[in-house]
């Protein structure tokens, strides 16, 4: 209460009561019905700023997810391309080239992943890029349209996106240069 409102139970020193006058009745009502106001326009500002920090947050959580999918695709890419260079070096122990499942790439003696990734979009596995049996890449499995189109040129959504290794290129037959003729001798 301001100090210009009088309570209604003061009474004189005589035990007669104090008779307040209708302006500080009004005054006492009036300061009632502006903090009410108040307080209800601090409970709409604060319900309309926390849909805007919502939806940056929501932001923010693609973007992060965006940006773990391109790390986990790229990793996992990575390691089915070492997986296939080392097969020239261990061909007698293995006889695919390509892994045929991810978790071929987490068992020793030589780990290319630490674990198998799940796709940060979904939250399911990755669905598997295959030719034949043999694993060459992944893609997520979600229908939503990434906001990064920087490094996600061209894709509606996120299954259109593919990490996948690119099949070495045939080689041509290298034939052995001939020798230097040797000039008969006279």
């Amino acid at each position: 209460m301001s100090p210009n409102c009088i309570s209604r139970d003061r009474t004189h020193e005589q035990g007669a009561p104090i008779r307040p006058a209708a302006t500080d009745v009004r005054c006492c009502r009036n300061q009632r019905g502006v903090t009410y106001i108040m307080v209800m326009f601090a409970i709409v500002l604060m319900g309309i700023s926390m849909t805007v920090v919502s939806k940056q947050w929501t932001v923010v959580m693609k973007r992060d997810k965006e940006a773990e999918l391109l790390f986990r695709g790229n990793r996992i890419k990575t390691a089915i391309e070492a997986y296939a260079a080392a097969y020239e070096v261990e061909k007698s122990k293995r006889a695919n080239r390509y892994p045929l499942s991810l978790d071929q790439l987490t068992q020793k003696p030589k780990r290319y992943l630490p674990v198998v990734y799940k796709d940060p979009m979904t939250g399911q596995d990755f669905e598997l890029i295959k030719v034949g049996a043999e694993i060459r890449g992944v893609k997520s499995r979600s229908k939503e349209k990434p906001f990064d189109q920087v490094h996600f040129k061209n894709a509606d959504t996120y299954d259109q996106i593919a990490f996948q290794v690119q099949a070495p290129a045939a080689q041509p037959p290298t034939v052995p240069p001939k020798p230097p003729g040797i000039a008969a001798v006279r």
